[in-house]
């Protein structure tokens, strides 16, 4: 007798899953995740690739937890001479500070936020 089959999946990947299902059927999940936002699982060997491709391409990423928690980073709104003001008040910052406190990994200029993984849903009695 065979046994359930078994996810090969990681939990991040599950966690991603679950999230792209909330974000399908919940309307407020569009102001938190902007159209094209790519959802990236923490704990894949692929993320850096993932993360590398959606910079690029300027689209929006979410880094999804096992936990189901998530950081999102998208570009700026800015556009035109307002972006090259933000950008040069970045590389202004970067030149004064003598030493960077650790490597940047998303764009500086990247709008982030971080969403905690919401409370499990107890079943109904």
């Amino acid at each position: 007798m065979n046994g359930p089959k078994r996810s090969k999946n990681t939990p991040g990947t599950d966690a991603a899953f679950d999230l792209l299902s909330e974000i399908a059927v919940d309307p407020a999940s569009d102001e938190r995740y902007p159209d094209g936002t790519v959802l990236i699982p923490a704990d894949s060997p692929d993320a850096s690739a993932l993360m590398s491709q959606a910079i690029e391409k300027r689209r929006p990423i979410a880094i999804v937890f096992p936990d189901g928690s998530d950081v999102v980073a998208r570009p700026p709104t800015a556009s035109g001479p307002a972006l090259l003001v933000v950008l040069g008040l970045f590389w202004l910052a970067d030149r004064l500070r003598s030493k960077r406190d650790r490597p940047t990994f998303v764009p500086r200029e990247w709008v982030t936020e971080f969403h905690a993984a919401s409370e499990p849903k107890l079943a109904a009695q």
